[in-house]
Order: structure tokens, then sequence, then C-alpha cells
């Protein structure tokens, strides 16, 4: 699940043809076992747990009900949605800290990470965990208001901001500003700093230590391809994109190294074809171009391109209605170009602090 999550993404972005996404949803969702977690690949002739996955199950129903016009399919969903958390959070202790779950709590390919598992991921309380199932909360409650389920949106919500609370007072680091990959405060990753920041319940002071030592601390674990996706989620977040296109260096490099196809891990790859090493094109059109639904059902449109040092971006995204190109030049810190929109389809354009309100057709863009 932890890989079609991002091969679906790809795939909202890339194509209209969205059946795959949608057995995906419905097969991962009949996997369910009587727990309620989801298994992390169906069907099989062998059960494989890792759960985690559960969540990034219910991750990719957010992400159906937000790219694609479908509210029935999206809220068929929703049992299962509720079940995969119910089954987190029966996990929880009196201290609304998360036990790590039974099977494997596989997160990274991380070479001091066993079999890709966080400090404490085997057994006990891990902060990448803690903050999972907090961003994944915080999924859930959007995804509940917008199928009209308020009161299901509220228990969501209460839960997320006592598990938050959990997580700030346990693995916030304050000599550090970071947070922590465990209880003893021994670990620290890229990856519980993307979760902290993506969940969106950091504020202020504690927000602003936690992206900057993101950016600049050099002795954190560094994420592999998989994980990269999210630090590419929070480099946006961040407005960032120096950062990003530092990191994409190591797509840059596989032709060198003799790839066609895009790995599962750095070497020694455990696999040269492996999908979801190419989220990449995903954040093209999402990230550096910067089209993202900014409504369920992909009813309006946000593009807030990121392009770094480059003088151009131009690109076609498929959308529910037809298509959104965008053509835009940058110079000096300013863009100028073109925005075409399908029919009925309106949004906002956002570049240097400054917003444009995007109609249907064709408009010229100049900030």
């Amino acid at each position: 699940v932890g890989d079609t999550r991002l091969e679906a993404l790809t795939t909202y972005a890339i194509s209209r043809d969205d059946r795959l996404p949608r057995k995906a949803l419905l097969l991962f969702g009949l996997s369910r076992l009587p727990d309620g977690l989801t298994q992390a690949r169906y069907p099989s002739r062998d059960v494989q747990v890792i759960a985690p996955f559960a969540l990034w199950w219910v991750g990719m129903v957010h992400d159906y009900a937000l790219w694609r016009s479908d509210r029935a399919f999206a809220a068929a969903l929703l049992p299962g949605v509720r079940a995969v958390l119910d089954g987190f959070l029966a996990y929880v202790d009196a201290g609304d800290l998360l036990q790590a779950p039974p099977g494997w709590n596989f997160a990274d390919w991380i070479e001091a990470w066993p079999i890709g598992v966080p400090p404490d991921g085997f057994s006990g309380c891990s902060g990448l965990l803690q903050w999972h199932l907090v961003y994944t909360l915080g999924l859930a409650t959007r995804l509940e208001e917008w199928v009209g389920d308020p009161l299901s949106a509220q228990r969501w919500e209460s839960r997320r901001g006592r598990l938050a609370a959990a997580a700030k007072a346990h693995f916030w680091d304050d000599a550090r500003g970071l947070f922590a990959d465990d209880l003893p405060h021994t670990s620290f990753s890229e990856h519980a700093q993307c979760l902290a920041i993506l969940s969106g319940v950091l504020e202020g002071a504690q927000r602003d230590r936690t992206a900057q030592n993101l950016l600049g601390d050099p002795s954190l674990i560094r994420t592999t391809i998989y994980f990269t996706h999210y630090l590419f989620e929070t480099y946006r977040v961040l407005e960032q994109p120096e950062a990003l296109f530092g990191r994409l260096g190591l797509w840059f490099d596989l032709p060198a190294q003799g790839f066609k196809t895009t790995p599962e891990q750095p070497e020694p790859s455990r696999s040269d074809c492996h999908g979801w090493g190419a989220h990449p094109l995903y954040h093209f059109f999402g990230t550096l171009l910067g089209i993202r639904p900014a409504a369920p059902g992909f009813a309006e449109v946000e593009i807030k391109p990121m392009p770094g040092e480059l003088t151009e971006l131009a690109g076609e995204m498929v959308h529910p209605r037809g298509t959104i190109a965008v053509d835009l030049h940058f110079a000096a810190g300013h863009v100028r170009g073109s925005v075409v929109l399908p029919e009925r389809l309106r949004g906002t354009f956002c570049y240097g602090g400054k917003t444009i309100e995007l109609r249907p057709g064709m408009q010229a863009i100049e900030i």
C-alpha cells in the first residue's frame, strides 16, 4: 500500500484512467483483518501486515476524494477507513502514546533501521509511528467533512489533538529543536520532522525551529527513495525549491548508473524496477509546476509554482473536466505566461506572495 499511494498520485497527475487506483482502493479495503487493519499486499497467498501501510491506505482514500469527482465511491470506503483508525487507536495507551502494533512496522529502507523499522518500532513508542497516526487522523478529519459526517470528523480531530499533544510532550527535544524518533531522544530523522510538519499541528517557534533544523542539520537520518516523497511534500509546504532540487540528484544520476527504471532503494538495490521511485513525476506537476486540487473532487484548483532556479515551467495536467495547461517564464522574481482551465473550473494562481483569481479558459499571467 505504501508503494501504491505514490503510484496512484502519479496516475492522477498524468492520466484520466483511474481504474487501477480504484481497483487498488477496493482490493486493499477487502483485505482488512478482524483487528481492522488492511494487509500490506492483496490478494496474496501469504498474509502480510505492515501496520503503517494501513494508514497509507487511509491516505489513498483521502487522495482519491481530493483528486477525483466521485464522492459516492469515496464515501463507500469510509467504513474501512474508520475500522483502520479504530484498529490503530486500540494500541494507544492512557497517556495518548501509540504502542507499536504487531507486524512489520516498516518506514523506509534506512541502513541503521533493521528491515526498515524505526527505533522502537518493534515494541515500545516510536515517534515516527506516533506522528504518522496524527498525520492520518488529520486526513480522515477532512475526508469525513467532505462526505458530510461532521460527528465523525469531530471524533478524529479530538483524537488527533490529544495524540499531537503527547507527541510534542514526549518527543520534542528543545536542545536540538527537533522531534526524536524515540522516547530517550537517541535518534533523530528527517522522517519524524516531515510527518510532524505535514500533520499541520505545529505552530510558531516550534514549527520554525523544526523546519530550520530539518533543512540545516546534516546529522539527521536521511530519507531514501520511498520516503523522499514525504520529504518533497514537506519542502513544498516550507516553500524550499532549492532543497528539493538538491535531493532530485538521486534520480538524475540513475541513467549514468545504468538504470532504465526507478529502483527501490540506493545501492545495493533490492529491486531495480520499483513503482514508488516514480513519484518525482507527480512532483514535477504537483510541486514544481504547482498544480493541486484546492477543494474535494478537484472542484477548484490552486497553481503555486516553485521553480527554484528554473527560468521556464510548462506542462499539462489532466482534470476530471478536461485539461489544465500552464506555460510560465520566470525572471528577476517575476512570472509571466498563461494558464488554461477547463470549463467550470476556477481557482487561484499564487507566486511571490501575490494571488490572481483564475477563471475557465485561457488567462494571461503576469506578476
